[in-house]
């Protein structure tokens, strides 16, 4: 091989790992976001609704993630956002992706869900 095409080679792999490290660091948890949960039953009257948010994990740099894998990342994301909101609970969560088209073109994995603020 010679040396054009070994630091192309190179190169090449090193930015495609660069961008994924960039990109998975978002959707980890904070220290604030691993204190929300996510309840299926309505919060009581102690627990004050902080409104709407949507944790989204783009397609860009995921590659070869599975959906069930990006919505894991979209939950984080909406973990995070909601704690950052003031929030330690999430009602209601959704999977708002578009799955149907999927299928046939990588769409970005979205969640949705109340905010919550309980004692």
């Amino acid at each position: 091989m010679s040396c054009k095409k070994l630091l192309l080679v190179s190169l090449t792999v090193s930015t495609a790992l660069f961008l994924n490290a960039c990109s998975n660091s978002q959707y980890e948890l904070t220290q604030a976001g691993r204190q929300v949960q996510f309840v299926d039953t309505k919060p009581t009257a102690n627990c004050q609704l902080l409104g709407k948010a949507e944790g989204r994990r783009g397609t860009f740099f995921s590659g070869t993630k599975t959906h069930s894998e990006l919505i894991r990342d979209a939950a984080s994301d909406l973990m995070n956002k909601a704690a950052a909101m003031g929030g330690n609970v999430i009602y209601d969560a959704q999977d708002a992706s578009l799955q149907y088209i999927s299928d046939v073109a990588p769409t970005d994995a979205i969640m949705v869900g109340d905010v919550y603020r309980c004692n």
